[in-house]
């Protein structure tokens, strides 16, 4: 099998550092899990935003997974669609690879082009939620594999799309480290969660630009008055950054002063700091409107954290009502209601980041992404 894999971004700089983000995790998880395939010969990992200079950094976290023999063809076009397409287009005429996978369905428009090789497309953006263009339609229809990150993403690009046919679902994972094998026991669930030695606050984490608030920060702020009527001294921290920043502390300006001052923006988090928040807060909420898959909703529960959901959206995938966490409409009263009954109720904030755990430890480690992965892609036989 000789394999193409086109990514929007892998999130590697020049120098070695890793850009946060989910799309970008998942890119990584991705490359790996295909390149851990035995029957690899080539595999090309082709990223349109990284920069040159990055290439090194990527070929070392692949060669963790790919056996020696595999020969690697790591690309970054430093954000030039034009030499991407080239590219795609020289590979499909001299037939260099078996087969393409593009990790983003903007970039599968390329399959449009004449002589293109067989493909598979994930469905992992918000894009899906509306009818999209007729280019990504034939793109998508066309397709030796249809991915998805969750049945809800699925789902929406089938109503949104009449013809398109459901994908096959491949739920996401926690990364593994990036430049050593996952270990069979992950250590951060061996730290304890003890509700009552938490501090009492409910943590969201996510992109504050405008067009992520979707994500329920509104819903949490609008709400926190009656938090603070029940359990005066809970905080609300609010983890990221993004223009949309400024329109979340207009909100807080209108509380009332002394539940203002119990709401936290903490800026952007490195990756060490969201560690730490994960294991001091007693909730995690982000009762979102239109989430793809929500894998803060893993990462929490990696900590035993109890979560907070929406219920229409792909949270209800991965936190399970009344057992691993709460699913709540999406309005002020509701959300606060259950953020109250998470920072009042030991025992229950207890049995359900327990429960959340043992769900991770079962079903969202890398392995299992890599397994699903492969068995949806038939190269697992």
């Amino acid at each position: 099998m000789k394999m193409l894999i086109v990514a929007p971004q892998l999130g590697f700089t020049p120098n070695g550092e890793i850009v946060p983000g989910g799309l970008l995790n998942f890119g990584r998880c991705v490359a790996r899990a295909v390149a851990s395939f035995p029957g690899m010969k080539k595999l090309g990992v082709w990223c349109q935003v990284d920069m040159a200079g990055s290439e090194a950094y990527i070929e070392r976290m692949l060669r963790v997974y790919a056996d020696d023999h595999v020969e690697l063809d790591i690309r970054c076009f430093g954000g030039s669609q034009t030499k991407l397409t080239v590219a795609v287009s020289q590979a499909s005429i001299t037939r260099t690879y078996d087969h393409v996978m593009y990790l983003l369905v903007n970039q599968s428009v390329l399959a449009n082009l004449p002589f293109h090789l067989p493909y598979s497309v994930w469905e992992i953006g918000r894009e899906l939620f509306e009818p999209v263009s007729r280019w990504k339609y034939e793109a998508l229809n066309h397709a030796n594999h249809l991915l998805s990150i969750s049945k809800n993403t699925s789902d929406q690009a089938v109503r949104n799309n009449p013809g398109l046919r459901p994908a096959q679902i491949v739920h996401l994972c926690v990364e593994p480290p990036l430049y050593e094998r996952e270990l069979e026991a992950d250590p951060v669930t061996q730290q304890p969660f003890n509700p009552a030695e938490r501090d009492p606050a409910v943590l969201i984490l996510g992109n504050l630009h405008r067009e992520y608030l979707y994500k329920g920060h509104a819903e949490l702020i609008q709400g926190w008055t009656e938090v603070h009527k029940a359990c005066p001294q809970a905080e609300l921290w609010i983890g990221g950054d993004g223009d949309g920043r400024s329109v979340l502390e207009g909100l807080v300006k209108q509380l009332p002063f002394d539940v203002g001052q119990q709401i936290k923006f903490l800026g952007r988090l490195s990756d060490s700091e969201v560690q730490k928040y994960f294991s001091r807060c007693r909730v995690f909420a982000m009762p979102s409107r239109g989430e793809g898959f929500g894998l803060v909703f893993v990462e929490a529960a990696r900590y035993g954290v109890p979560c907070i959901g929406g219920k229409y959206d792909s949270a209800k995938e991965i936190v399970l009502h009344g057992e691993t966490g709460l699913l709540t409409e999406q309005t002020p009263h509701d959300v606060a209601s259950a953020c109250v009954q998470l920072l009042s109720d030991d025992v229950m904030a207890k049995c359900m980041g327990e429960a959340g755990r043992a769900r991770y430890l079962n079903n969202f480690r890398y392995h299992h992404f890599r397994e699903r992965l492969l068995h949806a892609m038939e190269l697992d036989q």
